[in-house]
């Protein structure tokens, strides 16, 4: 019942559902270092907590509240206990967030701001609904809440997610669960009140053991600048032998098969994917310097662009990509993802031969 007295407004109803928790590691010790600039230290937070509460938008999550450096949301259609995807949703966009490592210490390195490393915990529960009399805000309480918490620090920092024992029960039932994660108990929690300890899991993505992804330094930007020197240079030995290798990953066979025509057309060495796990295996196993370009649907089965389009970021930061996408699409990929740009990184569909041609060229010329 509300207190008309008090601050918070506690709905008579609790929601079983999957809550989730997004933390920076040693934020205050970071921005210290930045002194009294209030301007860079809004910038630091404002670029990690954006691009976190981003994802979890994509992956039909609320975001309950940040606070401080951390960042609060739930997945309401886990209520729906025999929604799997829902379910799924809950990890992808963990697995996605530990994927933009890479692009988020980029963004951290353009602006001369030190990199940020961040820890995720999400477990499945009850928990209860309150409003604040004084705002729009809303926050959980309850014992799902207060462990999802507790176990945050057991994840390592950029690299797996946790979760707890009540949300492993569900996701362990999942159609090929342990053939997309590797899942593996790495401590427990007991409190008071508990009348056992509580079995805490590490889930990684399945290709995370074949990734090495570079973890970028505070002095990205300089490395940046050798690396892109590197990569003309094997773009000018490669531009003399007229060969460009391009990835293309579709789930439409035959737009794989237009576009494919099109581009061999023009000499460009190309491949291609209908399935976007096997293309990201095949991307994995790739040397960083193969592909040029790699152009993406965003709606796939499974790994969606976006998804992939993280993942292979954090395999290799330099890599060129372009989505090719219908227009309602592409309008949201640039409010969803900063610094991709409608006149650059996209390509609309149905797409013009002539647009299409002229866009690869101009890409291949950076």
């Amino acid at each position: 019942m509300a207190n008309e007295e008090g601050e918070l407004s506690f709905s008579n109803e609790s929601l079983n559902c999957c809550v989730s928790l997004v933390d920076m590691v040693g934020s205050t010790r970071t921005t210290a270092t930045l002194g009294n600039n209030d301007m860079k230290i809004a910038k630091y937070y404002s670029i990690f907590l954006n691009t976190m509460a981003l994802i979890v938008k994509k992956f039909e999550g609320t975001v309950i509240k940040n606070a401080g450096d951390s960042l609060v949301y739930c997945f309401s259609k886990t209520s729906n206990y025999t929604d799997k995807q829902a379910f799924k949703n809950v990890i992808e966009c963990g697995i996605t967030m530990l994927a933009a490592f890479n692009f988020i210490n980029s963004k951290m390195s353009e602006e001369g701001l030190p990199s940020v490393a961040y820890r995720i915990s999400s477990d499945y529960g009850r928990s209860i609904v309150a409003k604040s009399l004084r705002s729009n805000t809303y926050d959980l309480f309850g014992h799902t809440m207060n462990v999802c918490s507790k176990i945050n620090y057991m994840a390592t920092p950029n690299s797996n997610m946790v979760i707890g024992g009540d949300l492993y029960q569900i996701l362990k039932s999942l159609p090929s669960f342990f053939e997309d994660y590797r899942c593996e108990m790495v401590g427990q929690y007991s409190a008071t009140g508990l009348k056992q300890v509580y079995p805490v899991y590490s889930i990684v993505s399945k290709f995370q053991q074949l990734m090495k992804p570079e973890r970028l330094p505070f002095s990205y930007q300089k490395n940046n600048s050798l690396n892109m020197a590197t990569k003309r240079e094997q773009h000018d030995v490669i531009s003399r032998e007229f060969i460009h290798n391009i990835l293309l990953v579709d789930d439409e066979s035959d737009v794989l098969y237009t576009h494919k025509a099109l581009l061999e057309e023009e000499g460009y060495k190309v491949n291609t994917f209908s399935d976007p796990e096997e293309a990201l295996k095949h991307f994995v196993q790739t040397p960083g310097s193969y592909y040029d370009l790699v152009l993406l649907d965003i709606r796939m089965p499974r790994l969606n662009g976006l998804q992939l389009y993280y993942r292979m970021k954090s395999i290799q930061m330099n890599t060129e990509i372009i989505f090719i996408t219908a227009l309602d699409a592409a309008e949201e990929l640039v409010s969803i993802i900063p610094g991709i740009r409608l006149d650059k990184h996209i390509i609309k569909k149905p797409i013009k031969r002539e647009l299409f041609l002229n866009k690869i060229k101009e890409m291949m010329s950076l």
